[in-house]
């Protein structure tokens, strides 16, 4: 009967707005202002709002420089396809197949002699590997021509335009003893292409 008497005595103290109510009342304002402060204490798991706002603005600086970069390798990348391109639009151009470079440089001699009023004769023909590459060569071409110096100018004008690349290395000139005429001695040089199906019986 006592300890009945006792808890219901405590229990009128909490009640009515005794010590140990207000004991009670600061501990639990102390518990919430510890747990208050541990909170703004202790970061949040993704960081705090400064945290985030700077790996957010590091995350758009990294994103411009990969699209920046990317953008620079698509530019490469298309000026190589071009320059791949027009490389092998200029040598079906101007480098002559094996097969047919000496025919067809015969008659493009022929062709510009006629077109200038010369007299062409014979043409010897040599062959040079070019250093470092597989299935180019150089062809030497010793051409003798003779004709009056207006159509020798003629012939070389020829020359200049020719829809074959003929390069011009050496020219020689002699007056003879014919009035008005002059003998030459032209050598030109061209690029020369072997086919692939050609590399390949050799390597056959």
């Amino acid at each position: 009967m006592a300890r009945s008497f006792k808890i219901d005595a405590a229990r009128t103290a909490v009640s009515t707005g005794g010590p140990r109510f207000w004991l009670l009342a600061i501990g639990a304002v102390l518990l919430l202002a510890n747990c208050v402060a541990l909170f703004l204490y202790i970061p949040p798991p993704g960081g705090s709002r400064a945290d985030l706002l700077q790996q957010r603005e590091q995350l758009r600086a990294e994103i411009a420089a990969t699209r920046g970069t990317s953008a620079r390798l698509r530019s490469v990348s298309g000026k190589v396809q071009q320059g791949s391109s027009e490389a092998n639009v200029f040598e079906s151009q101007y480098f002559l197949p094996e097969r047919l470079a000496y025919s067809d440089v015969i008659s493009e001699l022929q062709r510009m002699a006629k077109a200038a009023g010369v007299d062409e004769r014979e043409a010897v023909f040599t062959k040079e590997q070019i250093e470092g590459s597989d299935d180019l060569s150089v062809l030497n071409i010793s051409a003798r021509c003779q004709g009056p110096e207006p159509n020798l100018m003629r012939f070389l004008h020829e020359v200049d335009k020719s829809p074959m690349i003929l390069m011009l290395a050496t020219l020689q000139a002699t007056p003879q003893q014919k009035s008005g005429q002059i003998d030459t001695e032209i050598r030109f040089q061209v690029i020369i292409q072997e086919q692939a199906s050609l590399q390949a019986g050799v390597l056959e």
